[in-house]
C-alpha cells in the first residue's frame, strides 16, 4: 500500500473524530484514572461499531457518534457471542470496557502494574455489590473524621525515594491512616473493595503531593507551584470513590441488559509473551495505541502510584517495566553499540542515518543515542506486526493509532512506517486517517531533543491493518 495515497481527514461523517485521552475525564468509568496516553472512551467504542459494521455486516449509521445497542451490536456479530475485541497496549482499559459495554468479549495485555490493576478493577465493576461498596465509603468517611491524635500502622514504601518529601507531614500522616482502611478492606477477588480504594487512592495521590505532571512528573516548585503543606486527603478520595461507585451502577445497570455476559482477560505483561497464551487466529478485533515515540516515560511517571499502592516494592523492580516497555526509552538503549534494524527498509535506514550523524560531539545527547532509540521503536513496531499477523483471524482488522514525532530536529512519519512494516510481515495496511493535530510541545522542545527547524505539525493517525483472508 502507497500509505500516501491512502491519507484521510478524521471527525466529521464517517470520520473516528478525535482520540484525545483528555475527554475520558468526563466519561463514565474511563474517569477513574487519568492515562496521558491512548484515547477517548468515544473513539474506542466508534472504532469497534465502524469495523463490526464493515466485518460483521451492520447497516451503515448516518453519524458514527450514535451508539448502537449492546443487542444489536451482538446480533450482528458472526455466531452471536463470542466475538473478541483485543487491546494489546491496555493502558487503563478505555478499548477494553467499552468492547465488553458492548457484549463482546475481550482480551488485554498490560506491563504496567498500575495500569493493569485499574483495568482489572474497571471490567470487575459488574460483580461489585455496590451496598458493600457504599458501606465501606462510608466507613472511610468516619475513619478519617475521627482520625484526630491516632497514629497511623502503615509507613511509606521503603523502595520509594524522591527529590524532595513527596508529602508534607501532615499530608502523609492522613495518607497513611487512609492506607490503614484500605488494607483492612477485604481483598478476595479482582476488581474487590480494596482494589477499588486502591485504584481510587492512586488515581488522586498527585493532587496534593508535592509533585504534579507537566506532563511528566515534577517537582510542583519546577513548575512555579506552592508545596501543598495540607490537604482533606480524606474528602478528595471519599468524592472519588463516590463518582466511582456512580459508575458503577451504571455500568451494572447496562451489563444487565445484556442476554450474554461477556469475558474478559487482562494479562499484566507484555504483548511480546504472547505467544505463551494467545492461540493463533483468535481476535476479531484489535482497537489500540502502543506507546509514542515521544519518550514519555510511563514507568517513572506512575512510580508514585505503583509504590504507594504496594504493587511495587523495589526499585530494580522497575527495571524489568523499563527494558519489557514496548519502543523502550531513549534512557535504556542510548548507551549501546549501535542497534541493527531488523524491518528492510531503506527509506527508514536513512532517516536514522540521516538522525545518527546529528550532533556526534554531545554523546548520548546526540544523534547516535537518539538513533538507537527510533531503531529500537521500529524493531518492536515490527515484532508487533508479527504477532498480529499470528493472532487476528483471517479477514480480521486492526486499528492502531500512532503519531508522528520529531527526533533531533528530524520528523518521522510513524504511521507510513507502520503500514511500511506490516506489509513487510504479510499484512495489508489498509489506510490511514489522520485524526487531529496533538496538542502541546513537550516532543518538540523537551531534554535532549532539538527545536525543530521545520512547521511539521504533530498530529495523532489511526493506522487500519489487516490479516488477508
Amino acid at each position: 500500500m502507497n500509505a500516501n495515497a491512502h491519507r484521510g481527514q478524521g471527525g466529521g461523517r464517517g470520520g473516528y473524530g478525535s482520540a484525545a485521552a483528555a475527554h475520558n475525564k468526563s466519561l463514565s468509568m474511563h474517569r477513574w484514572a487519568n492515562w496521558i496516553a491512548g484515547f477517548s472512551g468515544e473513539f474506542a467504542r466508534s472504532a469497534i461499531l465502524r469495523h463490526a459494521q464493515d466485518e460483521w455486516g451492520q447497516d451503515a449509521q448516518d453519524d458514527w457518534g450514535l451508539y448502537l445497542s449492546p443487542r444489536e451490536t451482538i446480533a450482528a456479530a458472526p455466531n452471536g457471542a463470542g466475538v473478541v475485541v483485543m487491546d494489546p497496549f491496555a493502558g487503563v482499559g478505555t478499548t477494553l470496557i467499552e468492547a465488553n459495554r458492548l457484549g463482546l468479549d475481550c482480551v488485554g495485555f498490560e506491563i504496567n502494574p498500575f495500569a493493569a490493576l485499574v483495568c482489572r478493577v474497571k471490567l470487575g465493576a459488574a460483580d461489585v455489590c455496590r451496598r458493600r461498596l457504599r458501606d465501606a465509603i462510608a466507613g472511610y468517611v468516619g475513619f478519617m473524621d475521627n482520625a484526630d491524635g491516632r497514629n497511623p500502622h502503615s509507613s511509606p514504601p521503603a523502595g520509594f525515594k524522591s527529590r524532595i518529601p513527596f508529602f508534607s507531614p501532615a499530608v502523609e500522616r492522613k495518607v497513611l491512616l487512609t492506607l490503614d482502611y484500605i488494607r483492612a478492606l477485604p481483598a478476595s477477588t479482582p476488581g474487590s473493595i480494596q482494589d477499588i480504594f486502591r485504584v481510587a487512592f492512586a488515581s488522586v495521590m498527585v493532587d496534593f503531593s508535592n509533585y504534579s505532571y507537566e506532563p511528566s512528573l515534577a517537582t510542583r516548585a519546577a513548575a512555579g507551584k506552592a508545596l501543598v503543606g495540607d490537604a482533606p486527603v480524606g474528602g478528595i478520595l471519599a468524592a472519588k470513590l463516590g463518582d466511582m461507585a456512580d459508575d458503577i451502577a451504571e455500568f451494572q445497570r447496562e451489563s444487565g441488559g445484556l442476554d450474554y455476559k461477556p469475558g474478559w482477560r487482562i494479562y499484566e505483561r507484555s504483548f511480546f509473551d504472547a505467544d505463551s497464551c494467545m492461540d493463533a487466529a483468535s481476535v476479531d478485533l484489535i482497537v489500540t495505541s502502543p506507546p509514542y515515540m515521544n519518550n514519555y516515560h510511563y514507568v517513572r511517571n506512575s512510580r508514585p502510584q505503583m509504590f504507594w499502592s504496594g504493587l511495587v516494592e523495589l526499585p530494580s523492580e522497575l527495571k524489568r517495566l523499563e527494558t519489557g516497555n514496548f519502543g523502550k526509552f531513549w534512557q535504556t538503549v542510548r548507551n549501546d553499540a549501535p542497534i541493527a534494524l531488523i524491518p528492510q527498509l531503506p527509506v527508514l535506514e536513512a532517516e536514522i542515518a540521516e538522525i545518527r550523524g546529528i550532533n556526534g560531539d554531545r554523546g548520548v545527547y546526540g544523534g547516535g543515542g537518539w538513533a538507537n532509540y527510533v531503531t529500537a521503536y521500529m524493531n518492536d513496531l515490527d515484532k508487533f506486526c508479527e504477532l498480529l499477523a499470528r493472532i487476528l483471524k483471517p479477514g480480521a482488522t486492526a486499528v492502531i493509532v500512532v503519531g508522528n514525532s520529531i527526533v533531533q530536529g528530524r520528523e518521522i512519519k510513524v504511521e507510513e512506517r507502520l503500514c511500511n512494516i506490516a506489509e513487510l510481515r504479510g499484512l495489508a495496511a489498509a489506510d490511514v486517517t489522520i485524526l487531529r493535530e496533538r496538542v502541546g510541545s513537550s516532543i518538540i522542545n523537551s531534554g535532549a531533543r532539538l527545536r525543530s527547524k521545520s512547521k511539521s505539525a504533530l498530529y495523532d493517525a489511526a493506522v487500519v491493518i489487516r490479516r488477508p483472508v
